[in-house]
């Protein structure tokens, strides 16, 4: 199957986008006909935290400074935040780091693993005992790396992402809520919204789709995500093309993620992704991961 997607009708009004083998979920056409007023079904945008001067923001009030927060735009590049409206007992949620890198009577910033997956796959987190849970992963990785493949059971809409489930593991550990989760990237901070557009096979197959990328946006960031979990007793591959090179193979349970150059994405033109799974798949999964701004 094959499926043109426009990226500004995307843009408009959803955020993720799985296109299943056997049912494209939304079409350019479907997406604009779907539109809310609400946003709900909007992309994900890219907010910075109140509590960091960023280049490009205004002048935040300094009683909203945080302890320890400086060391983000040093080190983190995409991340997820939420400040949950009542203190955090710092020691509660000590038992969910995996390792702690710096320690005081106000905050914590160190790794927590996540469930379900190895400890490549650890988010960084900072809490401080105000009630704000920032997890992000380094300034060295791509945005690709939060898709949560796990997540994704039918065929559905992924529904969240490895930093959103890092969020959740600290405040269930500190007993309160998550509310109004936000994105940011901070090495990006002029970058407005980030958009995952993924593919699925549920068997040995091939599938396509196809993505433009309109010039009068701009783009800070192309990347990709790659999975593949054979069918029991076999080692099963996959292969991953944007257009007619190879971007990823992998045989055996594992994912790939890398960047994507303005070559192998360029703008204004149709790129065909392709997936193909072979020798006993049950299931294998691509995306495109872009980061940007609206011109």
């Amino acid at each position: 199957m094959r499926n043109n997607v426009g990226m500004k009708a995307l843009a408009i009004a959803i955020a993720i986008v799985i296109v299943a083998s056997s049912v494209a979920m939304y079409s350019a056409t479907d997406v604009e006909k779907g539109i809310d007023g609400s946003g709900g079904k909007g992309v994900i945008s890219l907010m910075p935290p109140p509590f960091i001067g960023v280049a490009g923001a205004s002048l935040v009030d300094v009683a909203a400074q945080r302890a320890g927060t400086t060391f983000l735009k040093e080190e983190a590049g995409i991340s997820a935040y939420t400040n949950v409206g009542e203190a955090i007992d710092i020691e509660k949620v000590k038992a969910t780091f995996r390792t702690i890198e710096y320690e005081t009577n106000e905050y914590i910033i160190g790794s927590v693993p996540l469930p379900d997956y190895e400890e490549t796959e650890d988010v960084h987190v900072y809490v401080h005992k105000d009630g704000w849970v920032v997890t992000y992963y380094l300034k060295e990785e791509v945005v690709a790396k939060i898709l949560d493949w796990n997540d994704y059971t039918t065929d559905e809409k992924i529904t969240g992402t490895k930093l959103e489930d890092g969020v959740s593991v600290v405040c269930n550990a500190a007993c309160v809520p998550i509310r109004d989760l936000k994105y940011y990237d901070f090495r990006y901070p002029n970058a407005e919204k980030l958009m995952i557009i993924a593919d699925a096979l549920w068997s040995d197959g091939t599938d396509t789709f196809n993505v433009k990328l309109p010039s009068d946006f701009v783009f800070y960031e192309r990347s990709y995500s790659h999975y593949l979990n054979p069918s029991p007793y076999y080692d099963g591959n996959s292969d991953m093309y944007i257009d007619e090179g190879k971007i990823s193979d992998m045989a055996g349970y594992r994912t790939n993620y890398g960047l994507l150059s303005p070559t192998q994405l360029s703008v204004d033109d149709f790129h065909t992704v392709k997936i193909i799974g072979a020798h006993h798949v049950d299931k294998t999964f691509d995306a495109i991961v872009l980061v940007y701004r609206e011109a």
